[in-house]
């Protein structure tokens, strides 16, 4: 099924879905869903990039909410790090995106800014943050570094919207460069959220049936970077029970074309979810990808 069906199927099939998932679905999918080629090799579109473990806040759908499950540890990704991803993507010319969230609050990072500073204009840069830290001034630093785009989690109330709007209007940013999520729904409503069990470490809400025969293309277009420089399998596994390897000592092309990377890609692109973390995860899992998952031949 190919990605525009699926987000069609989204809209219509899942309660509570509303026009501002799908819009950002839609977006993501201008650059994420387009796919080049490294010496005949599909190229990644998307990076998720986690640059810490802290976070301020303890959402009761997030596995955070639990600390004996996943504690807050003031841990953060050193920029050197950030900066050698940065000339790797550079020199594969790289044309998708990169997203600055994964299992904290990014802008907590001491070196944020210095961390879009090293993507900069040259790969469009993005970061998801439930906007707590957010000044005029920090607002303005992060944009000028190069950031193209920020999602703001608003979890406290409506009252927020007008708040977070004025902001981003006293910063000069306009409202086709921010998007204001909101997340301050009850339990009833699943949060505002398309919910998912986090690769079996949460339960909150109203979840999806795990299905082990249901395909996902999350491999086939994307890479998710700890904070320690470990590629993980995705987003979705907050318990980190596989790593594909190290950005420390390997190279973005090395690790997404490794022998492990590619047996997850293959299983999981003809819809075999019985491995590690995978038989437990709920997610959808194609509403990107398609093209990618193509071109690999699933």
């Amino acid at each position: 099924m190919s990605n525009e069906a699926n987000i069609h199927q989204l809209g219509e099939t899942v309660e509570g879905v509303g026009k501002e998932i799908l819009n950002n679905i839609k977006r993501k999918s201008e650059f994420v869903d387009n796919v080049e080629h490294v010496s005949s090799v599909p190229l990644f579109s998307w990076i998720d990039l986690n640059p810490t473990e802290l976070c301020n806040r303890t959402c009761i759908f997030c596995p955070r909410h639990d600390s004996t499950n996943y504690p807050n540890q003031n841990l953060h990704m050193p920029l050197m790090l950030a900066k050698k991803i940065a000339d790797e993507l550079k020199e594969l010319n790289y044309s998708g995106g990169l997203i600055i969230c994964g299992h904290g609050e990014p802008l907590l990072h001491p070196e944020i800014v210095g961390f879009v500073a090293a993507f900069g204009n040259e790969i469009h840069t993005e970061i998801v943050t439930n906007g707590d830290p957010l000044t005029v001034t920090f607002i303005n630093e992060l944009f000028s570094a190069g950031l193209g785009f920020m999602l703001v989690s608003l979890y406290d109330g409506e009252h927020q919207v007008e708040e977070m709007h004025n902001l981003f209007d006293k910063a000069g940013i306009g409202k086709n460069q921010y998007l204001l999520r909101n997340r301050w729904y009850s339990e009833e409503s699943d949060f505002g959220l398309k919910l998912t069990n986090r690769a079996g470490t949460v339960d909150t809400g109203k979840q999806d049936v795990v299905d082990e025969k249901k395909p996902c293309y999350y491999p086939h277009y994307a890479m998710q970077i700890d904070w320690n420089g470990d590629v993980l399998v995705c987003v979705q596994d907050w318990n980190k029970r596989v790593r594909f390897g190290n950005i420390h000592s390997d190279s973005l092309m090395e690790v997404w074309t490794g022998k492990l990377m590619n047996r997850y890609r293959r299983h999981l692109g003809e819809g075999n979810r019985k491995m590690e973390p995978c038989r437990n995860c709920n997610v959808t899992g194609t509403l990107h990808g398609y093209n990618h998952a193509k071109a690999w031949g699933h």
